[in-house]
């Protein structure tokens, strides 16, 4: 099972009155045996667009943009000082994140839930997973099966009260759809990767939606129409007039006239 931390760095850039981020993406693996495995990536406005090739011992531009900083960052003084700058980073990594907490005895699964959020021109999808024991874990966003590097923001993870851990992850939706977007985790409590989507969640509101509208035209509706009903007949229906003051005027009018006649 392969730990991970991901790192974002964001620093904001001006040029022409226009802002421009400019980030850098560190991720650390271990393993129980160590370390054994470190990326470090570039992205300018959430695009992919350089890489430090460790093993090559070589700086790899993704994009335009990133051969200029190519170009500038080629040379192995520059590849060195990423590469003991990670190894630092990552070895502080280690010994923060493999410290167990003893206060749960067993692996806790954590439960994950995708949202999206933020007005028109800054919409962006909320990733919260929380729950779970130990705090090793991995969260990333992938777009068809493919991993999202830059866009990307954490809260870290943050401790329960019960010895658990919640950590939010955020990805930003200015330079990217949603379509194909999955939040995806891994942990030592689940079989495999978790993947969840914000569409999972409107798949869902709209099946309430049908049972509510299913319910209400099966039973609430014809329920509705049989008191309108009842309701109707009591108020339309009157009761038979009396006649009987009518024929006992009648009658006496009648003996009135027998004795004028008479």
């Amino acid at each position: 099972m392969l730990a991970f931390l991901l790192i974002l760095t964001l620093h904001e850039i001006i040029v022409d009155a226009e802002e421009h981020a400019y980030q850098q993406f560190i991720e650390c693996a271990f393993d129980s045996q160590g370390q054994v495995d470190h990326t470090w990536r570039y992205g300018y406005d959430g695009k992919d667009i350089m890489h430090v090739d460790l093993v090559k011992k070589a700086v790899v531009a993704t994009s335009e943009p990133g051969k200029m900083l190519e170009e500038e960052r080629k040379h192995m003084e520059y590849i060195k000082r990423k590469e003991e700058k990670l190894k630092m980073v990552c070895s502080a990594v280690k010994t923060v994140f493999l410290k167990s907490n003893n206060s749960l005895s067993r692996a806790a699964k954590p439960a994950v839930l995708v949202s999206a959020g933020g007005e028109q021109d800054q919409k962006y999808l909320k990733c919260v997973v929380h729950g779970f024991y130990p705090n090793v874990i991995r969260v990333r966003w992938t777009q068809k099966g493919r991993p999202v590097y830059f866009g990307v923001s954490s809260t870290g993870l943050l401790p329960h009260r019960d010895g658990t851990f919640q950590m939010t992850s955020y990805l930003s939706l200015i330079n990217m759809s949603a379509h194909g977007v999955s939040c995806e985790t891994e942990h030592l409590s689940l079989d495999g990767i978790l993947r969840k989507t914000n569409e999972e969640k409107s798949q869902i509101t709209q099946h309430v939606l049908w049972a509510s509208a299913a319910f209400f035209l099966g039973f609430a509706l014809p329920v509705f129409l049989t008191l309108l009903f009842i309701w109707k007949r009591r108020h339309t229906t009157r009761p038979p007039e009396d006649t009987s003051d009518r024929s006992e005027a009648s009658l006496s009018l009648n003996l009135m006239n027998m004795s004028q006649e008479t």
